[in-house]
Formats: C-alpha cells, sequence, structure tokens
C-alpha cells in the first residue's frame, strides 16, 4: 500500500523554510526606515534609499516578529502524492513544519512526545498517558520550556544527466509523443515510447530534481515490469491488526518493499538521455487540437538562458497528460466528486528502540483505545488507521491513515491522533526527517472517454478506487498504452500523416477496455460502501477480507481479478460475513446498487456516487474538526469551472498545526501575561516612530516663544488638534499649538463616502471598490461584500493638509510637553508651564530630549492629547473597554487578497476554543480577534489582528501570535528581510466622559469622540471641528473663557451627544461580553441591516431617536438567541441602567442643578501631568492584566465569571451589583514609568490557560481593578446577580448546618427527632420538615422528583392563570367578568356543522384549536423519556430532574454560573414551586367554591 499509492503523475517538490523574525521595525517602502534589532540599549538606524524615516524602540532585540523554524524537507510516501504540476501551473515552494502540541519535537522542546512507560505493539493501552491535542486538548508545557529545536532536513540533490534540449517543431515536423510531467508515469512513458522507436519530448519545470516521494509496492508487482532491482527495502512479510482484543492481527505472507526513488529515475532517466527522448524544463500554458496532431504552447523556464522556451510551440502528433490529479489538460463531462484518502506521516529516528519488528511491516493497524473521547467519538464515525515500515531499530515510517472520506479528513486531525497512538505505545521520536502529507482522489468519474489528450496515471483515474494504490496499475497501463500507440503511428507512416481522433480513440480502448471499466465500477461500489461504514463495519469488513486466500485479496488489490474474479469475492466475502456485517453491508450497498449494476452490465463511465442516484435527501455534513484547526482558505481561491475545487490543485507540504516558534514560544499556545513584553512598550515604539518623509511642524508653523498670550492653545497635534486648531484660527481668534514634533504614526482606514465629504479624498492613499467580511468558516473564500467602499489614508498627505490649513490662518507652533495647567478664577487667562523639547536629527529620535522649560498663558486651553488623559478630569464610573491590534505591511508577492478591496472583518477563527478536559476548559473562551487586511499592491499588504473590544486588553505579543497562526493557516509565509513596518494600535473605548463642563477643552480622542462600539474616531474629530470650534470662538468673543468652555463642552457632551453615546457604549459592554459564536451571529445580523442604519451607526450619524429604531432592527432581524442576548443585556446589572441614564440626562442634569446654590462661580484649578486627577489607562490595563493572571487567566481569555459582581464575600456571593458606580479601585498616582510590567522569558505552561491548575475559574474577592464592573450580557449574569443580592449562601441551605423550618432554639426544645434523620440537607429546599414521615416510607428521591416537576408546571399554571385574568380585567382580551376558566363551545354555523371555540368570551381561531390536540401526543412522549418508559441514546445520560443543555436551558442560566449559585438557585426554584403549587390550590378552590377570580378583590 505504501508505494502502489504512488503519484505516478509528474512534477516534484520544492521545501521552502520559513525563517525566523528577528526584528522590529522594518523598512517602510518610499516612507520609512528599515532598524535592526540591537542588543539592549543600543539602537542604530540604517537608512534604505529613499532615506525618509526611523523609529526607537527601548529592547528592541526582545520583541520578535515572525516564524522561528528550521526547515523539513518534504516527501510524500505515495506515489499519488506527487501533486504534479500540471501543464500552466508551475512549481511552488511550500514551508514543510514539525508539529506542534500533537506533533514531535525534538529534546528539550515544548510539548515531548514521551511516555511514561514503554509499550510493546500489543501491549495494552495505556490510560494514564497525558496526551497532546487540539482545541480542548490543551498541552501541559513544563515551565522553562524551549523553542523547539529545527528539524533535521532530508537533502534531495538533483540527479545528474545531460539532458538533450528541445528542438524546434512544425507542422511538417512533428514529434510523435509529447509528455508532459517527469514523474514515474511520465518518465516510464518516455522510456517505453523511445523504446518503441517513437520520437518523445517530455516536459516539466524541474525535470532533474530528485523525486521528494517514497514509493513502496508489493515485491512481486514490480519484478513483473522487470524492476525488482531498484528495491531499498524489502519486508517478507506484512501485518494487519484489527481491533485491541486480537494485537496479534492478521499475517500476509506477501513480500513488500521500498522503491528507492533516486535509482529509478536515473535508471529511467539514462535510458531515455540513450534513446534520445528531448527535455524541455518548462510547463505548459495552452494546448490546441488539429485534425493531424496539436500544438502546445510552452511558458516558464529561465529566459536567461539562450534558447528560451518560454513562448515556444511545439508540434506532436499525441499529447499525453502525466501531471497527477489536478486535471488541467484532460476534459471531464461531468463533475468530478471522489473521496479522499488522506493520510501524515513521518521519517522519523526514535530515541530508544521502537520496538516494532525489522522484518514485517505493518500494513492496517485498525487499534484506537489510544485515543482521548473526542478523538475516539470522530474514530467511532470516520476511522482511522496507522501504517508503518521500520527502516532500522530507531528509524521508522509511522503514518496515520484515513481510508477514505468526502471530503477527505483535516492534517491535524490526523497529527494528533497519530500522536496520541506513539505515545500510547511508549515511542519517543528524537527527530524527524521527512514528512508526508498525502491527499489522494479516489473514485470519481474517469476523463471523457475518449478525448484528444491522452492521459496515464492519476489524471486518468488510475487509483484503486477502493485501496488508493496506483503504481503498479499505471506502469503496467503505461506499456498497453505506448504499445498501441506506436503500432497506430507506425500504421500511419505510409502516407506521414495520421487520424488523431480515431487514434487516441483506440488507445484510451486500450487503456480502459470494458474488463478494466467493469473492475473499476465494481471497486468504485466498494468504495462508497466502505464510506458508510463506521469503525466496527470497517474492523469486521477487514477481518473477512484478509482471511480469504491470498490469491482473492492480493488481486483486488492488484487489479488482477477479472469481472468474474469481482462477483465470486462479493459472494464469498457476503458468506463469511457475520449478520450484523451481512445487514450493514447491504444497507451500506443498497443506495448504489441500481447505478453499479447498469454500469458493471454495459461497462459505463456513468457511475453515480450519489446516494439513490441523487434522489436521497443529503445532509451537508463534514467531517467532525475542531474550528481553529485547519487550513483557512485564501481570499482569492477559485473553483474548478464547474465551481468545485480541486484540493489537489497544489501541492500539499504542511497543515496548520507545527512546531513553528514565535516571540520566545510557538504560536498555538498562549502564555502568561507577565511573560510577554509590557504593553507600555508597545505603545511607546508605536508613538516614537519617525518618518522623514513628515515635515517638522517648526519648519512649517511661525514660532510660539515662551511668554507669549493667545487666546487659544491647543495641547497636542495629532490629526484632532491641527483639525481644531486650524478651524479656531480660521474664525480670527489667536491660536498657539504646543507638542512633540512627531509625526502621524498610526494607519487610518476610512469609508470612502465619509472621506469624500470632508474633501480630503485627495488624502487617500489607496481606494478599494468594497470591503470584505467572514463571520464565519461556513463563508464562500472570496468573502462576503458589504457593497461600501473604503479607503486607507495616507499620513503624509493628511497632515500635509491640515499644517497647511493652520500656516494659512495663523497658527503658532512651539515644541514642548506641558507639565502644568493654572486656572485662576472666573475668567482670568489660564498659565501652562512645561518644557521645551529638543528633536536631534543625530539621534533620529523623537523628541524626547526636554531642555529649557516655558511658561505660556492663554484665555482657553484645548487638550488634545488623544489617549493621554493626564490634564483632564473623568467622572467616576466604570473604566474604559480595550481595543487593540497588532499588524504588519509585509511584502507577500502574488498575495491572495483583491488590491481593490479591503478586508474589514474576518472572523474566522485564528485559533481553537477549549473544550473537553482541557485545564480550565469549562466556561472560559478565547476573547475574540479578527483579520483587517488593506493592500498596497499585488505584491504589498498591510495585515492586522484586531481585537474589537474586550474587558481586559488582549496584549499585542498575543495578537501577534494569532495573526502569525492565521496567516500560517492560510498558507501566507512571513519573512523578516519582508516587513516594512510593524504597527501597535491601542484604543481605550467607552468609559466614563470628562466632567463636562470644567475649564480645560477637551477635543479628539481625549473628549471621548472614539466610537465606543467600533473604535473610529478620526472621521468624528474632523467632521465635528468647525462647529465646535464655532461655538467656542462665539462663546470667548460673548462671554469670555468660561461661556466658550461651557459652549464646547455642550457642542461635545450635551443631550444629544450623551444619548448617542450612551448607546454606543451600551452596544461595547454587549460586544465586549461575547463569545465568538455569538459575535459572529451580532455582525452577520447588522451587515444585514438597511445600509442606512449600519453605516449611519458606524459614522456616528444616527441621531438618538433613530438609534432605538436601529436596535428594533436588530431585535426584529436577528434570530432569537440575538434577541435573547439583547433582551438580558438591557436588563443586567448596570448596562441598562446606564443607556436608561443617558437618555434621561436633561432630567439628571436639571435636578442636579438644583442642588448647586453656586453655579455661575468657577474655582481656580491646578492640573499636572505628572499628578494626573485619575489613574492613567497605562496603569490601569496593566494592573487588569496582572489581576487576571493572579486568577488564573491568560491574556486574551475570557471567563463566564470574570465580570465580578461586586465584592466578594467568602461563600462567594457578593454584596453589591456589577452596576454599581461606586467604584472600589483608589485613585492611584503612579507615573507613567510604573505601569506594566513582565519582560521577556520561556513559554509559560499551557495548563494556565483558562484557569488554575484544578481547572476552575477563579472570582475576584475584591473589585481591585476596572473588570469589577463590567456586566457579563447573558442571561446568567441577571439571575445571578438576583441570587446573590438574596445573601443566600450554600452552607446557609445545605447540611447539617442549614436553615431547618423552625429557628435553632425551638429545634433544641423538640430534640433531635423534630428534623427525621433521613433528611441529610443534600437536596435543594431541604428544611428537615416531613410531618407525615413520606420519606421513611417510600423512595425520597422519587418523591423529590414528583415534588419538582409538579411545581414546574404549577409555576406555568399560576402565570396562566394570572395573565387571561389580567386582559380581562383590562379589557385586552376578554371583558370583565370573564375568568380563567370561562371556556365554551359555540354552535353559531360560522364553520358549518363544527362548533366555535370561546375563550374568555372571545372567539378562538380554528387554526389554534389544534394545538391542544397535536400536544398531547407530543406532551406523552416527552414525559415517557422523562421517566424511562422509552430511553433515546442522545437523552440517556441526562440529569432527570436538571437535564440542562440547549434543548432544556436555552439561555445557558444553568450551565454560565458557578457550582455555589448553582445550589442557590435550585432551592429558590423547589420554594417558588411549591409557593406556586399552593396558590394554583387556592385558584381551584376560589374558582370551585365562589365563582371569582384571584383579581376579583380588585376594583
Amino acid at each position: 500500500r505504501f508505494s502502489t499509492r504512488g503519484a505516478a503523475g509528474g512534477g516534484t517538490r520544492a521545501a521552502r523554510s520559513t525563517r525566523g523574525l528577528e526584528t522590529l521595525g522594518c523598512a517602510r517602502r518610499d516612507r520609512e526606515l528599515r532598524i535592526r534589532a540591537r542588543p539592549r540599549g543600543e539602537v542604530r538606524a540604517k537608512p534604505t534609499r529613499p532615506r525618509l524615516g526611523a523609529s526607537r524602540v527601548r529592547r528592541d532585540s526582545d520583541i520578535r516578529v515572525g516564524i522561528t523554524t528550521g526547515r523539513v524537507a518534504m516527501s510524500s510516501f505515495a506515489a499519488t502524492r506527487v501533486h504534479a504540476r500540471v501543464a500552466g501551473v508551475s512549481p511552488r515552494a511550500s514551508s514543510a513544519r514539525g508539529l506542534p502540541r500533537a506533533g514531535f519535537r525534538a529534546p528539550g522542546s515544548c510539548g515531548k512526545l514521551r511516555a511514561r512507560a514503554r509499550l510493546p505493539l500489543h501491549a495494552t493501552p495505556r490510560r494514564d498517558a497525558t496526551v497532546a491535542g487540539r482545541g480542548g486538548h490543551a498541552v501541559r508545557a513544563v515551565a522553562d520550556a524551549k523553542p523547539p529545536s529545527p528539524v533535521k532536513p532530508v537533502e534531495h540533490k538533483p540527479h545528474e544527466h545531460d539532458l538533450p534540449r528541445l528542438s524546434p517543431t512544425s507542422r511538417e515536423d512533428r514529434v510523435d509523443l509529447l509528455i508532459v510531467g517527469c514523474g514515474p508515469a511520465g518518465l516510464s512513458a518516455a522510456d517505453r515510447a523511445s523504446e518503441k522507436g517513437l520520437r518523445v519530448a517530455l516536459v516539466d519545470p524541474r525535470p532533474l530534481a530528485a523525486w521528494r516521494n517514497n514509493y513502496g509496492v508489493w515485491v512481486d508487482e514490480f519484478q513483473e515490469l522487470g524492476l525488482d532491482d531498484c528495491f531499498a527495502n524489502v519486508w517478507p512479510k506484512a501485518r494487519v491488526v484489527i481491533d485491541d482484543e486480537r494485537p496479534e492481527g492478521i499475517q500476509l505472507d506477501r513480500p513488500y518493499a521500498q522503491v528507492d526513488r533516486v535509482k529509478l529515475k536515473d535508471k529511467l532517466l539514462a535510458r531515455c538521455v540513450e534513446r534520445g527522448v528531448q527535455f524541455g524544463a518548462c510547463a505548459v500554458e495552452d494546448v490546441r487540437h488539429e485534425r493531424d496532431g496539436s500544438i502546445v504552447t510552452l511558458k516558464g523556464g529561465d529566459p536567461s538562458e539562450p534558447n528560451a522556451l518560454s513562448g515556444v510551440e511545439v508540434h506532436a502528433k499525441m499529447v499525453l497528460d502525466a501531471t497527477g490529479h489536478v486535471r488541467k489538460i484532460v476534459e471531464f463531462e461531468r463533475d468530478f466528486t471522489p473521496g479522499y484518502q488522506a493520510a501524515f506521516g513521518i521519517v522519523c529516528e526514535t530515541v530508544e528502540p521502537h520496538g516494532f519488528p525489522l522484518d514485517e511491516m505493518l500494513f492496517m493497524d485498525w487499534r484506537d483505545a489510544h485515543l482521548d473521547s473526542k478523538f475516539k467519538a470522530m474514530n467511532d464515525e470516520h476511522p482511522t488507521f496507522l501504517y508503518a515500515m521500520p527502516f532500522g531499530p530507531n528509524k521508522i515510517f509511522f503514518e496515520e491513515t484515513s481510508l477514505v472520506e468526502r471530503p477527505g479528513l483535516e492534517f491535524d486531525d490526523l497529527k494528533v491522533k497519530l500522536q496520541q497512538r506513539l505515545d500510547r505505545l511508549g515511542v519517543e521520536v528524537k527527530s524527524v526527517e521527512e514528512e508526508e502529507y498525502c491527499l489522494i482522489p479516489m473514485g470519481g468519474v474517469l476523463p471523457t472517454l475518449p478525448q484528444r489528450a491522452l492521459g496515464v496515471g492519476g489524471t486518468a483515474g488510475m487509483v484503486h478506487p477502493s485501496t488508493g494504490f496506483m503504481v503498479a496499475k499505471t506502469l503496467l497501463s503505461v506499456r498497453s498504452l505506448v504499445d498501441t500507440l506506436a503500432d497506430e503511428i507506425a500504421a500511419g507512416q505510409s502516407d506521414e500523416s495520421i487520424d488523431a481522433d480515431a487514434v487516441s480513440a483506440k488507445v484510451w480502448r486500450s487503456v480502459w477496455p470494458d474488463d478494466e471499466l467493469r473492475m473499476r465500477t465494481f471497486m468504485c461500489f466498494g468504495m462508497e460502501t466502505l464510506m458508510q461504514l463506521n469503525i466496527k463495519g470497517t474492523r469486521q469488513f477487514f477481518e473477512t477480507f484478509f482471511q480469504m486466500s491470498e490469491e482473492i485479496w492480493g488481486g483486488f488489490l492488484s487489479w488482477r481479478v477479472k469481472p468474474a474474479g469481482l462477483v465470486k469475492l462479493g459472494g464469498v466475502l457476503f458468506l463469511k460475513f457475520s449478520n450484523y456485517m451481512r445487514f450493514n453491508f447491504v444497507w451500506s450497498a443498497l443506495p448504489f446498487m441500481l447505478s453499479f449494476v447498469k454500469n458493471f452490465a454495459d461497462a459505463g463511465n456513468t457511475f453515480d456516487s450519489q446516494k439513490w442516484g441523487g434522489m436521497a435527501l443529503r445532509k451537508n455534513e463534514k467531517p467532525p474538526v475542531v474550528p481553529g484547526q485547519g487550513p483557512i482558505p485564501k481570499p482569492n481561491a477559485k473553483g474548478s469551472s464547474r465551481g468545485a475545487a480541486n484540493p489537489c490543485d497544489e501541492p500539499i507540504t504542511s497543515s496548520p498545526l507545527d512546531f513553528t516558534a514565535l516571540v520566545g514560544g510557538d504560536v498555538d499556545t498562549p502564555r502568561a501575561a507577565s511573560q510577554l513584553r509590557p504593553d507600555k512598550e508597545w505603545i511607546e515604539f508605536q508613538q516614537r516612530k519617525v518618518f522623514q518623509d513628515q515635515a517638522p511642524l517648526a519648519e512649517t508653523l511661525a514660532p510660539l516663544h515662551g511668554g507669549d498670550e493667545v487666546d487659544v492653545l491647543v495641547v497636542g497635534a495629532g490629526p484632532a488638534g491641527l483639525a481644531v486648531a486650524a478651524e479656531m484660527a480660521q474664525r480670527g481668534v489667536s491660536v498657539g499649538l504646543v507638542a512633540p514634533d512627531t509625526p502621524f504614526v498610526n494607519n487610518y482606514g476610512v469609508w470612502l463616502d465619509e472621506f469624500d465629504e470632508l474633501g480630503l479624498r485627495d488624502c487617500l492613499l489607496h481606494e478599494y471598490d468594497d470591503a470584505l467580511v467572514w463571520f464565519n468558516d461556513e463563508d464562500p473564500a472570496e468573502g462576503i461584500g458589504l457593497g461600501r467602499p473604503y479607503g486607507q489614508v495616507c499620513r503624509r498627505r493628511l497632515r500635509e493638509e491640515l499644517l497647511k490649513r493652520c500656516e494659512r490662518h495663523g497658527v503658532r507652533y512651539m515644541p514642548g510637553l506641558v507639565d502644568q495647567v493654572t486656572h485662576s478664577e472666573n475668567d482670568e487667562p489660564s498659565t501652562l508651564r512645561g518644557s521645551l523639547a529638543r528633536f536631534d536629527d543625530a539621534e533620529m529620535d523623537a523628541s524626547t530630549a526636554l531642555d529649557a522649560e516655558f511658561e505660556l498663558k492663554a484665555r482657553l486651553v484645548v487638550c488634545s492629547t488623544g489617549h493621554n488623559r493626564d490634564m483632564l478630569r473623568y467622572g467616576e464610573g466604570p473604566p474604559p473597554g480595550w481595543q487593540t491590534a497588532y499588524g504588519v505591511e509585509v511584502r507577500m508577492p502574488d498575495h491572495p487578497f483583491e488590491v481593490n478591496k479591503a478586508v474589514f472583518m474576518d472572523f474566522r477563527q485564528s485559533d481553537p476554543e477549549l473544550e473537553g478536559d482541557a485545564p480550565g476548559a469549562e466556561g472560559v473562551w478565547r476573547v475574540p480577534s479578527f483579520l483587517y487586511v488593506l493592500p498596497v499592491d499585488k505584491d504589498t499588504v498591510f495585515v492586522e489582528e484586531t481585537c474589537l473590544v474586550a474587558r481586559v486588553q488582549v496584549p499585542f505579543d498575543e495578537l501577534k501570535r494569532r495573526l502569525y497562526r492565521r496567516l500560517k493557516r492560510m498558507g501566507l509565509p512571513v519573512e523578516k528581510e519582508n516587513i516594512i513596518e510593524e504597527e501597535a494600535s491601542w484604543i481605550p473605548l467607552g468609559g466614563t466622559p470628562p466632567v463636562a463642563p470644567q475649564r480645560t477643552l477637551a477635543y479628539g480622542a481625549a473628549a471621548g469622540l472614539v466610537h465606543p462600539a467600533s473604535g473610529y474616531s478620526i472621521v468624528n474629530s474632523l467632521r465635528r471641528a468647525p462647529s465646535f470650534a464655532e461655538a467656542v470662538v462665539r462663546g470667548l468673543n460673548a462671554g469670555g473663557s468660561v461661556e466658550a468652555s461651557r459652549a464646547g463642552w455642550e457642542v461635545l457632551w450635551g443631550d444629544e451627544p450623551r444619548r448617542q453615546v450612551g448607546f454606543y457604549q451600551f452596544g461595547m459592554e454587549l460586544l465586549m461580553s461575547l463569545r465568538i459564536e455569538q459575535m459572529r451571529n451580532f455582525f452577520s445580523t447588522f451587515f444585514g441591516l438597511p445600509k442606512d442604519l449600519s453605516a449611519g451607526f458606524l459614522g456616528n450619524d444616527l441621531s438618538s431617536s433613530k438609534l432605538i429604531v436601529f436596535a428594533l432592527t436588530c431585535f426584529i432581524q436577528g434570530n432569537w438567541e440575538l434577541r435573547a442576548l439583547l433582551l438580558t443585556h438591557l436588563a443586567s446589572a448596570g448596562a441598562g441602567v446606564r443607556l436608561g441614564q443617558a437618555y434621561l440626562y436633561p432630567a439628571l442634569r436639571a435636578m442636579e442643578a438644583a442642588k448647586q446654590k453656586d453655579a455661575s462661580r468657577v474655582p481656580a484649578e491646578a492640573l499636572a501631568r505628572k499628578a494626573p486627577p485619575q489613574e492613567p489607562n497605562f496603569s490601569s490595563f496593566a494592573k487588569d492584566l496582572g489581576a487576571a493572571e493572579k486568577q488564573g487567566m491568560m491574556p486574551g481569555f475570557q471567563g463566564k465569571d470574570w465580570w465580578a459582581v461586586g465584592s466578594m464575600d467568602s461563600g462567594g456571593n457578593g454584596s453589591a451589583s456589577a452596576g454599581d458606580d461606586e467604584p472600589s479601585s483608589g485613585k492611584a498616582r503612579d507615573d507613567d514609568d510604573d505601569a506594566g510590567g513582565g519582560g521577556g522569558g520561556s513559554a509559560t505552561p499551557a495548563a494556565a490557560i483558562g484557569g488554575p491548575s484544578d481547572g476552575s475559574v477563579s472570582v475576584a474577592r475584591e473589585p481591585e481593578t476596572s473588570m469589577a464592573y463590567w456586566s457579563d450580557g447573558s442571561a446568567a449574569l441577571v439571575v445571578t446577580s438576583a441570587v446573590r443580592r438574596t445573601g443566600l449562601t450554600s452552607s446557609s441551605l445545605y447540611g447539617e448546618s442549614r436553615r431547618k423550618f423552625m429557628p435553632a432554639a425551638l429545634l433544641n426544645l423538640a430534640g433531635p427527632k423534630a428534623v427525621p434523620a433521613y433528611l441529610t440537607g443534600e437536596m435543594p429546599g431541604d428544611a428537615g420538615w416531613d410531618p407525615l414521615q413520606m420519606g421513611a416510607q417510600r423512595d425520597i428521591m422519587k418523591l423529590r422528583e414528583r415534588e419538582l416537576i409538579h411545581g414546574r408546571w404549577a409555576m406555568l399554571a399560576a402565570v396562566g392563570v394570572l395573565t387571561p385574568e389580567c386582559t380581562a380585567k383590562l379589557s385586552l382580551f376578554g371583558t370583565p367578568g370573564q375568568h380563567w376558566w370561562n371556556t365554551s363551545l359555540v354552535f353559531d354555523g360560522a364553520n358549518g356543522i363544527w362548533p366555535s371555540l370561546t375563550y374568555l368570551g372571545e372567539t378562538i381561531p380554528n387554526e389554534i384549536v389544534w394545538l391542544p390536540i397535536l400536544h398531547l401526543p407530543l406532551f406523552v412522549i416527552a414525559e415517557s423519556l422523562r421517566t424511562g418508559t422509552y430511553t433515546l441514546e442522545r437523552f440517556a445520560h441526562l440529569d432527570r430532574m436538571y437535564p440542562g443543555g440547549k434543548l432544556f436551558d436555552p439561555l445557558g442560566i444553568g450551565a454560565n454560573m458557578s457550582d455555589e449559585d448553582l445550589a442557590v438557585l435550585k432551592t429558590i426554584e423547589i420554594q417558588h414551586c411549591r409557593l406556586a403549587m399552593i396558590a394554583s390550590f387556592g385558584f381551584i378552590v376560589e374558582a370551585l367554591g365562589w365563582g371569582a377570580g384571584p383579581l376579583d378583590f380588585l376594583p
């Protein structure tokens, strides 16, 4: 099996290494400068041409950008795994890497493949082994783990032959046969044809490249071909192991061999050269067929060589396609729908002898006891087996193989299963020499028969449809194909022309005669049947198959059994099957039987792989995979002409799960915050970039000198500061500008229509026709267009435009930092003191060196300092959320992103969620992030991983890891020398606004103009600058500085802006609580809204009333899950209250104003930058990260209890709500240098992901940080908040010390027998009271179950009674005086002979009458399942009283609560049940006794 599946098609693979990326800053083409990493403390700029700018970062060598890995030379162990380059497809290089977590690492690396005890091959499965897995199977790495060692590459040296070059041809001088592809199929065809005297030419991009595939064959097959001198290893026997109970398996006494690929190719090449075969090192661009031949246009090759072949036309009598499975030259008349054999394997060296017999290869091992529960369940439906070939005591080939599936299994799944298998066997891998990625199309339709292009190998459908064998069949078919062709050409030499159509028909007939077509139909039928079998059926099939005689099973594997023998084989199999297998085999084969019989009888090529000929209802199922694993389709992924993508178009040389090293660890394992570079340093790196294409402010603006007095002084020179300075100066006031002389450093993306409205379209660097989104992995590979053009701002052009405006209107500038602002009482000028900044060109540094102090006076101060809020006072309340993003602009030749389209959001998961038995997996999820892409040109692109908003900041190193993992999954390598620029974007969202009014005005991000739900700010800041400046200047001229500040704050934070921002902040808080699936659900609904609503929301264009319409539209268009999220978030503690406060702000402000005695007096005030009025953002997010790590939460993760409702007592219950606006954190006065922490370091244990070592997620005992204020936005929070407000704890409700039905003093007087001994306090609601002693006489759990069920019905009944009573009382439905029992049948003739049903005097529609009739049988079924009268496997494991799950707990209340809160909630429920049963009984007695309803006492 090992080699006979080998690719007979041509082509070779080139392995490409992905080198480590060690540099932080890199050259930005045409704009910036390259920075090389230096030892700590040393920074040196190496300018490129043109010399534009530089960046400076402390400890540069600590920041790593990219991937460090060794290069693995790839090989494929099956011949069809040579995914040969077809005509028109040039060979591509791909990276080949080791395995991560589930892979194989060198000693000293994380996640070693090491068993605790060595076991022989046939040993009992070890159950205590720690296995690595994906998604929910996290790896426990050692604390001092280091990056994995590079895998030793295998060198594949090219062959050394002097190949005859392809000579010119013409219509009069055609070659007899042109072969495309130099794999085993193509080269053997050239050898055979030249032996027959034909004039042969062969084209392949690399004809001398070594075959990277290992081929294996049954020895007798290669002996018949005369190739038995090309063996590298031979095993006298093989073995098949069926299951764990019989590890001895079945011995196959048929020798098996590994082909010496170098010797075989050398042999064929030497014979071809000797016989004059001509070679062309190029690919095929086009093939045109004429009556007596074909014209093949070539492409590629080395254009520098003389007689280059690109564009040359080759004239040939016949063309042979030997390119494997890419199917580009031969044509198919129907969709190609094969099954796929997928396999992952390694050639490795083991630390100790592997223990496999050296004289025997393992053909199949179907055991699966080594798998964990997740992969065991997967294997039950999609079985895989081990295939092994020992080469020496410590060298062996292992391969995990899926025989056939549609579609094929993921390679990452196969890697994990192989790792778990080897871990079970006690095999420790020392090094991996080669990897194999095998994807073989099996079965499916044959090419159109006949057709002009000839085919052989994979392209001609010669893969064994039931087993994947191919090499021997291909080499035998070459003989018949070439012999027939030679005879036909020889017959036509008399008149020097041939009828090419007739010749090709005869050749195809020799390749696929009727008997061969019948054999293939039988095998396709067997393949479809095998795909329907589970692991049990598969094992029984192969046990029966290999117990037959070698003549039968060997003949079937080698295409030797004729049609009559195949019928006999089927009959013998059926007789030998067990009754179970007979039934399952017939049941699996029946849907394909009609198509099989038809094609087998008439030797047709129309076997249908669809059940019942396509008439069956089909579920669109895929093999089970973990989200976040496997490849992500590239945006330009294209299908075939019929719309179906061919996964074999390109060679498969890697999969996402590997050992790639990044930032001191691998890209698959997040690390603790203390192990990462402090985010403060990333932010400083971003702020200190210098771009020399952006001229210094001092060269453009007139100077502002110390001691000067101006009307308005703007602090800050970002886009907002320059815009507002220009607008104010335009209105006739004197304006000064104080800020460090720094460039615009951030990349800005904007909607094209918004920038066009501002008249700034000329400031765009790139314009995109559309923006694309992906919500999940099921979305089309080309993405979903939003139909709205997008643009990337040119920082230089925007800055120049704003500076021109400032210069035109006389804005003056001073480079410096403001340290203190002092406001005098009432309308006196304010005083600003600070330090001048010196810009040193020699150091190429930002303005960090400070010189002389200065003092300025201004009637009004406007703070436009971005997210540095040191000079402003902010209100008390919840802190901001955090948007962080890490991106790189990188040269990526022929990247897959369309240059005229931006990627706005790609939510396809970069990482799997924690599942199953992973440490801390319960209730922990990864904070969602998405990919944002701005293509620069076809070879350059800006890619960024963005966390939209999080309660606790997702660190930049974590986002970097996610970005590189995502790009790796997309097959997009990033190399160090190709990085142009690195960006770290940090945006606080929402939080409390500045105190308004206050003497210091603010604008831009400092004034809270960042969109709280999206992070957009630049358009809003530029758009609102004119109205803000107009109000301020008017106030300044009319009433002085106090009036100006009030007018400015009214524009920024008046009644309407507060309502708008309050709504946006409500949305931000909702987004912070969403998991990835919920986030996808929200945005799929959001972008499905009318464009005026979605675009208006993103652009701050919707009024507060329009925002209500927006919310209602979301609610209506969303699904029930989204509706539930919106309702529970609205009702959650804090979020809904804050939204209400925003909309009621005018009334609240009036009430507050009434309390103030003298609002006209403005007191003096002094603000200092180094002693800010509130904690700096740097300190806030750093403390949050530290607190999260102390509680076991990894960066980038979030837990169900992380919102930490109020302060916690010892029982875990809070005394304050998450919505309380009383912060308990102190007003820290930390200097900026004190924020952050951590540093470099090795990988942290993966067990830390999601929680402490015991797998739990802790909740803060004291709300020390900002996290204590955010609501979760889920139903669980609403219920939990209510539970905790009761003050109840599990210790007061359970156990011996629980509350009883009487006070403790009275119980002591009553004696010990007052509480029955069988009431131990284990059940919810056990108050120790059972006066009738019912629990002593019967099964108390049965009684509890009935009490709970009756109580739940009673709660529904109470609602069902009170609701109609209310509607009748209020005349909403029914009339006053009607009651809940007033139902009657009225024979009014309206329904013919049928009566009308009335309730509360109202006629009920006939359609509703059927509801209770239909409900009754469903009720009976549900009760039968609950009581156990009938059982279903799906419900068998559920708790009868508290089943949970989405069906019984759709809001996830029980699943998202702690055990402590759930225990309290169960007690509350049973108490409500008892109250409802008493109430329902009272309703019935009241109705029967007095004819009254429960609300009759009301007037």
